[in-house]
């Protein structure tokens, strides 16, 4: 069996430089996929010059944690307007997960939220070729079942599923480990509802360490099938103070999708470049 990959950068939309470092990416390097962002600030601007692209595929990267959310009714999971500003989405994931498991008003709002935002996004223009989530929440069992809801309401053919592979030496925290776990369990209900996935993934632990060096050590690695690397190129010039955790690393990420060895390399393994959009269900 032939290796496939779908390089994937999340957080499309994000800021103007993320936006324009996944682009370029795209343009210059082996990145083929990427996932909007519809929350933040420069959604409309990505959504629109997307559209310019038609070789990148487009997902929808769902976020109930961070950004200004679409929906006029979510109370519970947004923090009110208050003072002349627009309600918000920040929240810490444990914060989130509480709510939406012990409130079904909560995970109705969730729903009305993520329709909201996939909605957005189809009247910019975009056709979402798959579904993940910011902070991948959508993991969680009570949001991967509404996730599966709306690929299925909105005839989205695929959805990530994190089970994570092993390709180097990096830690793999508790946490990564339990999300790999389930995201087992969402591969099995996303293939009994006829949503595709990869046959593989690789990021969690790498993410923020993709250089070229990286990037040269792994291809060589990859397991046979379909499988997504996710990564999360960008500038660091107009990131907003504290939004997050990856800063500089992001630029680094920028330079090793970009690399024309790391291009050089994929070709030379014969390993074939797509997107979602590429993915059928299991039979």
């Amino acid at each position: 069996m032939s290796t496939s990959v779908i390089v994937n950068a999340d957080d499309f939309g994000f800021s103007a430089g993320v936006t324009d470092a996944i682009l370029d990416s795209h343009r210059r390097g082996i990145l083929t996929s990427t996932t909007l962002m519809c929350t933040m600030p420069d959604a409309e601007r990505a959504a629109s010059m997307a559209k310019e692209l038609p070789g990148l595929g487009v997902g929808i990267h769902l976020c109930l944690t961070q950004g200004t959310p679409k929906s006029p009714h979510v109370k519970l999971i947004a923090s009110p307007s208050m003072h002349g500003r627009s309600a918000s989405l920040d929240q810490s994931v444990p914060s989130l997960i509480r709510k939406v498991q012990f409130s079904r008003a909560a995970r109705d709002e969730a729903l009305q939220e993520w329709r909201a935002q996939i909605e957005w996004a189809l009247a910019a223009g975009i056709k979402p070729t798959h579904l993940d989530s910011h902070k991948h929440i959508h993991h969680w069992p009570a949001l991967g079942k509404i996730a599966i809801e709306l690929a299925k309401q909105y005839n989205i053919g695929a959805i990530r599923c994190a089970r994570e592979i092993r390709l180097d030496d990096l830690a793999c925290g508790m946490g990564y480990r339990v999300l790999s776990r389930l995201a087992g369990r969402l591969s099995c209900a996303a293939e009994a509802a006829g949503i595709a996935t990869t046959d593989w993934f690789y990021g969690l632990a790498a993410t923020g360490n993709f250089s070229e060096e990286h990037w040269l050590a792994i291809i060589k690695k990859l397991p046979a099938g379909i499988g997504e690397i996710m990564v999360h190129p960008g500038r660091v010039d107009g990131l907003p103070m504290g939004s997050t955790r990856l800063v500089s690393q992001r630029e680094l990420e920028w330079r090793g999708i970009t690399a024309p060895a790391v291009v050089r390399r994929l070709r030379d393994h014969g390993i074939e470049l797509k997107n979602y959009s590429h993915l059928t269900p299991r039979p």
